[in-house]
C-alpha cells in the first residue's frame, strides 16, 4: 500500500550492485540486498585476523533513531535473543546478535542481526518477476509455500526454553519479504523479533506496517495478541500470493486504510475467477477480521492447505518450487546469487569500477581538430540595432546586480546550514563504521521551520549506511529559513 512506505510489501526485482566491501564488526558486508526483510540486509561474509574467509551470512539493520539508551538496547537483545532459540526448516536461523559500539564513540544508529544465508528469492521479489511478465504464481506452488510457512509459525508459537516453560514467540509481520524461497526448493521464514522491536521503538511511516496485522492489533487501547494474528498475515500474505493483488487496496490511501483496520477484504476468486470456492474458504477463513473465526493455530491452516494442494497434484512440492524459480529467474541469476565471489575477486571488481568512473566523459574530452566547428553547431544572432543594444545593456546591468545580491544570500544561508551540519557530524560518521575516509555527499532541504529533509547521493545512496545518516543530518536543529538545497559532506576521516 502507498500510504504505508514500507519495503516489506514493495515489489521489486532488484539487481546486485557495485561491491560494497565495509567493514562490520567481524564481518565484511559484500552486496545490498534490500528486498530481505522490514528494512533490507546485507549479505556479508566473516573474515578472520588472519584473512581466512568463513561462509556468507545475512546482517539485518535497523535504524534506530530513537534507540539510544541502554534500555532500547536491552529490548532488541531480549527479542532477537528469544529468535536465536528458534529452530525449524522452515524458519530462518538467527546465527548471532550484537550492538556495535566502541568505549568512548557515541552509540551508532543500527543494530545488528545475522541470520544464515540462503541462496533464493523473497515472495515480494517473485510477486515483483510475476507482475512484469503480467502472470501469476502457479496454484500449486502457492499453497505449498503457504503449507511450509504455516509449519515454520507453528514451530515458533510451540517453542520452549531448555526447562521446557513456551517462549511465547509471535512473527507479528508475515509478508512476502519475510518469506524466502530457496534456489534448491526450501521455504523459510524471517523477520523474527524485528516487527515488535521496530514497533515498539521506533517512529515514522516506515514502520506504520498495517497490511499484516489483524484488526485486534489496529485498534486503539487493544490488549494482547496471539498466534491467531500470525494466521491472519500468513492468510493476507497467501491472497497476495495467489492473486497477486493486495487485499486492501483500494482508490483512494484513506479508503486503503479503513479496509486494512476493519478486515474488509472481497474473496481471492474476485481478482482470479479461475480459483476454486474451496480456496476462497480457506484463505478467508485465515483472515476473519474475528479472532475466534480464524484457524486456531497455524498447524491447522498448514493441514488445510496440504489437503487442498493434494487435489491440484501430486509433483513433489519442492522440485516444483525449484524448477519454477529456475524458469522465472533463469540459470545465470541463480548461479550468481548461489556462488558468491571471493573477497580478492571483489576488490578486483570494486578497483575496476572505480578506474572506470575515473574517465571523463566524452563530452568533455577535446576534439581532435580544435579548428573545426562541430557538426550541427549553429551561428549565433546579433543584432545590429543600436537601441537593442543599450536595452540589453540595461537589462544586463540589472540581473547583474539582482544575481549578485542573490550569491551573496545564498553564501550565508550555507554558511549557516553548514555550521549546523559540522556540528552534529559525529553521530553521521557513526554511520559510516569504519567505512573508510571515503566522502559522503548529503543534501538538505530546509522546510523554513528549523527542519531539513536529508538525501544522500552518491555510491551509498538508497543503503542502510544511507539511511543512518540521513536520519542523524535532521535530527539537529536547522535555521528557520528557506533556500536553495545546501550540499555537505560526511566522511570518517572529518568533515
Amino acid at each position: 500500500m502507498s500510504f504505508l512506505l514500507y519495503p516489506s510489501r514493495e515489489r521489486t526485482v532488484f539487481q546486485d550492485g557495485a561491491p560494497l566491501l565495509w567493514q562490520l564488526g567481524p564481518y565484511v558486508a559484500l552486496f545490498q540486498r534490500p528486498e530481505l526483510g522490514t528494512t533490507g540486509a546485507l549479505l556479508a561474509r566473516r573474515v578472520e585476523e588472519d584473512g581466512s574467509e568463513h561462509g556468507d551470512v545475512l546482517i539485518h539493520q535497523l535504524p534506530a533513531g530513537s534507540a539510544r539508551t541502554q534500555d532500547a538496547a536491552d529490548v532488541f537483545h531480549e527479542e532477537w535473543r528469544l529468535a536465536t532459540l528458534l529452530s525449524h526448516p522452515n524458519i530462518l536461523r538467527t546465527l548471532n546478535t550484537w550492538l556495535d559500539t566502541q568505549e568512548g564513540a557515541p552509540r551508532p544508529l543500527f543494530f545488528q542481526l545475522v541470520t544464515e544465508y540462503v541462496p533464493g528469492e523473497t515472495l515480494s521479489t517473485v510477486l515483483a518477476a510475476l507482475d512484469a511478465k503480467g502472470t501469476r504464481l502457479p496454484m500449486s506452488v502457492a499453497l505449498a509455500l503457504g503449507a511450509q510457512v504455516a509449519h515454520g509459525l507453528h514451530a515458533a508459537h510451540e517453542a520452549t526454553d531448555a526447562e521446557g516453560r513456551p517462549l511465547g514467540v509471535l512473527h507479528r509481520d508475515v509478508a512476502p519479504a519475510h518469506v524466502l524461497l530457496a534456489y534448491d526448493g526450501g521455504v523459510k521464514l524471517s523477520g523474527f523479533g524485528i516487527a515488535r522491536t521496530a514497533v515498539r521503538l521506533m517512529s515514522g511511516p516506515i514502520f506504520k506496517h498495517v497490511g499484516s496485522q489483524p484488526p485486534e492489533a489496529q485498534r486503539k487501547g487493544s490488549g494482547q495478541v496471539d498466534r491467531r494474528a500470525d494466521v491472519y498475515g500468513l492468510g493476507v500474505t497467501l491472497y497476495e500470493a495467489l492473486t497477486g493483488v493486495d487485499p486492501f487496496r483500494r482508490p483512494l490511501d484513506y479508503d486503503s486504510l479503513k479496509a486494512a483496520m476493519s478486515g474488509d477484504a472481497p474473496p481471492p476468486s474476485r481478482h482470479l475467477p479461475e480459483l476454486s470456492p474451496m480456496v476462497d474458504a480457506v484463505v478467508m477463513r485465515a483472515m476473519a477480521p474475528k479472532a475466534e473465526d480464524r484457524y486456531a493455530t497455524a498447524a491447522e491452516l498448514a493441514r488445510a492447505l496440504e489437503a487442498l494442494r493434494t487435489t491440484l497434484t501430486t509433483v513433489d512440492a519442492r522440485e516444483e518450487l525449484a524448477a519454477f524459480l529456475r524458469e522465472l529467474f533463469g540459470e545465470e541469476r541463480i548461479r550468481a546469487r548461489t556462488r558468491v565471489p571471493t573477497l580478492e575477486e571483489l576488490r578486483g571488481r570494486a578497483a575496476a569500477a572505480a578506474a572506470l568512473e575515473a574517465l571523463p566523459p566524452a563530452s568533455e574530452q577535446e576534439p581532435e581538430d580544435a579548428g573545426t566547428p562541430a557538426p550541427g553547431r549553429g551561428t549565433r544572432f546579433v543584432p545590429h540595432s543600436r537601441l537593442m543594444i543599450l536595452y540589453g545593456g540595461v537589462l544586463l546591468l540589472i540581473v547583474s546586480a539582482v544575481l549578485t545580491r542573490v550569491a551573496k544570500t545564498r553564501e550565508s544561508f550555507v554558511a549557516e546550514v553548514a555550521e549546523v551540519a559540522h556540528a552534529g557530524q559525529v553521530r553521521a560518521v557513526s554511520c559510516l563504521d569504519g567505512g573508510g575516509a571515503e566522502r559522503v555527499p548529503v543534501q538538505l532541504t530546509l522546510d523554513g521551520q528549523g527542519r531539513a529533509e536529508a538525501k544522500v547521493a552518491g555510491p551509498l545512496a538508497g543503503t542502510v549506511a544511507a539511511r543512518c545518516i540521513e536520519d542523524a543530518m535532521t535530527a539537529l536543529p536547522y535555521p528557520h529559513k528557506r533556500g536553495m538545497p545546501v550540499t555537505v559532506e560526511v566522511a570518517a576521516s572529518g568533515p
